[in-house]
């Protein structure tokens, strides 16, 4: 080998020698980024990891906590996976035995059920889907669905997914509501007041006894505004309280106002408004009830007059009683003057049955005064103005124990705890003393007793006065309330002694009753108030 071939091989080797380091040295570097893109992916790898855990730590949290039933299932319907809610809804724990939703659906709905599965399949989605399916343990039930399809990265559909929605109380609440709303209706058009749904003085709706009270349509009334039919001058006088409603300073308002109907005529009617609010409290309509009242004012307006006549007509009365008692007592003194006279002047010349004829005579006059003085009595016991005072009752009774003639064969018994109550002393007085006079005066028994005696009626204090005396026959029980009424002709009765017993009961708003047998005792009950 010559020198020219040696220097060409050294060349070559020593080029060689170089390319090999200079690889070295790329592949070097190379290394390097690769350890380091190494690491950065290690990083990376780690990273998407821990996101993917926590996504899916918050997608089951979502699926845990989710409000609505949430189902998720194979092409084929069988379920793979279900959220408590819909466990819950459904009654089926997958995880203890397989479910099918085909077997859900309610038998009048399957038709429907299927045309909307295939429209999932088609359409990737569908929504309002509303049926009934069975469950478990709670029956039948009406759900809303949502669903959409699952595909796989070729896009061929491997299953579905669907938030299920319990609707069967709402439904019951929407039917219960509709029917409330058709009752309420029904009710409103029949109602005798009119009735008026406004809006800030535009009226909105009517009923059918409204349309009929001013002569006007439905439609007739929708064109108009409250001002349009309200007499003007008296819708200016309530315009500010009007719209106080309006505006929601007050919520209620009750006014007697005149309507102006189609026909120019006008009518008074009560009518009472009040305003409806929304759920923020805002006005959005104001509803009014009217009732004609023209009848009502006219009936008041006679009865004014009629009140106005009968108080003339009772002072008149009164002044008539008290006439013609005056022109009826001048003769009775004078015929009690004649007869005690005769008497006096013909003593020794008249014989028994002639002294006994004179009296008769007297006596007869002496009852005719003490009948024209129970008139009085009776006519002016309710005209007179009597104050109202605390009356101690016992002292009441301690005073007319000592004014009446008591016989020796009486006992009179009375509690010592009698109330105190509010009325006039006279009237009083005359109510008891009427009522022990006539137990006194009527009791025929050797020994005869009067008890007084009361009872705590909670509103009302119940008294009883009971004799053991003659006793009253049933059929007189009500008469004796009358003026006039005797039962004993013998007696010095002017049979106006309980009507004026009952007079003052009734003033007093209470009532009086009796209960007796013939022989055995009577026991008259009234009551007063507290």
């Amino acid at each position: 080998m010559g020198n020219d071939e040696i220097h060409i091989l050294k060349r070559a080797l020593q080029r060689e020698k170089s390319a090999r380091k200079q690889a070295e040295k790329i592949l070097e570097q190379k290394s390097g980024e690769l350890y380091d893109i190494t690491q950065k992916l290690k990083k990376a790898n780690k990273k998407l990891k821990d996101q993917v855990g926590k996504k899916e730590s918050e997608l089951q949290g979502v699926f845990d906590n989710l409000v609505d039933a949430y189902v998720l299932m194979d092409i084929s319907g069988n379920v793979l996976e279900m959220n408590d809610t819909a466990k819950q809804l459904f009654g089926y724990d997958i995880a203890q035995e397989k479910l099918n939703v085909v077997g859900l659906i309610y038998k009048d709905d399957y038709r429907y059920a299927m045309e909307s599965f295939q429209e999932l399949i088609t359409k990737g989605s569908f929504s309002d889907y509303q049926a009934r399916v069975y469950t478990k343990k709670i029956g039948v039930r009406t759900v809303h669905i949502n669903a959409s399809l699952i595909r796989d990265k070729n896009k061929k559909p491997i299953g579905a997914q669907g938030i299920v929605t319990d609707i069967t109380e709402k439904i019951e609440q929407k039917q219960i509501f509709e029917e409330q709303k058709k009752q309420l209706s029904i009710i409103v058009e029949n109602s005798s007041l009119g009735i008026v749904l406004a809006q800030f003085g535009k009226i909105l709706q009517t009923n059918k006894a409204f349309q009929d009270l001013l002569g006007y349509t439905k439609e007739e009334l929708q064109q108009k505004e409250v001002k349009d039919i309200s007499v003007k001058d008296e819708y200016v006088s309530v315009a500010d309280d009007l719209e106080k409603v309006y505006t929601g300073q007050i919520d209620n308002l009750s006014i007697n106002k005149r309507y102006k109907k189609r026909d120019g005529t006008s009518f008074w009617a009560k009518t009472n408004i009040s305003a409806v609010r929304d759920h923020n409290g805002n006005i959005k309509y104001q509803v009014a009830l009217i009732e004609d009242i023209t009848e009502h004012l006219e009936s008041e307006k006679q009865r004014d007059l009629l009140v106005k006549k009968l108080e003339r007509s009772n002072n008149d009365l009164n002044d008539y009683a008290h006439i013609v008692s005056h022109d009826l007592k001048s003769p009775l003194r004078s015929m009690n003057a004649l007869i005690t006279w005769l008497k006096e002047d013909y003593e020794d010349t008249l014989d028994d049955d002639a002294h006994k004829s004179l009296d008769m005579l007297l006596k007869k006059v002496d009852k005719m005064d003490h009948l024209i003085n129970g008139i009085l009595k009776y006519s002016s016991i309710d005209k007179q103005e009597h104050p109202n005072k605390n009356i101690a009752l016992n002292d009441i009774l301690t005073d007319i124990i000592d004014v009446i003639h008591i016989p020796n064969h009486i006992s009179i018994s009375i509690p010592q705890n009698l109330p105190i109550i509010k009325g006039d002393k006279f009237r009083l007085q005359q109510l008891f003393q009427n009522l022990i006079s006539n137990a006194i005066k009527y009791n025929n028994k050797e020994k005869g007793t009067v008890k007084v005696s009361c009872k705590d009626q909670e509103d009302f204090w119940e008294f009883a006065i009971s004799d053991n005396g003659q006793g009253i026959p049933k059929k007189y029980h009500d008469k004796i309330f009358q003026i006039f009424q005797t039962l004993d002709d013998k007696k010095e009765s002017t049979g106006v002694g309980l009507s004026i017993v009952k007079k003052i009961i009734d003033l007093y708003n209470g009532y009086i009753w009796i209960e007796s047998q013939e022989g055995i005792g009577t026991t008259f009950y009234f009551t007063l108030k507290k």
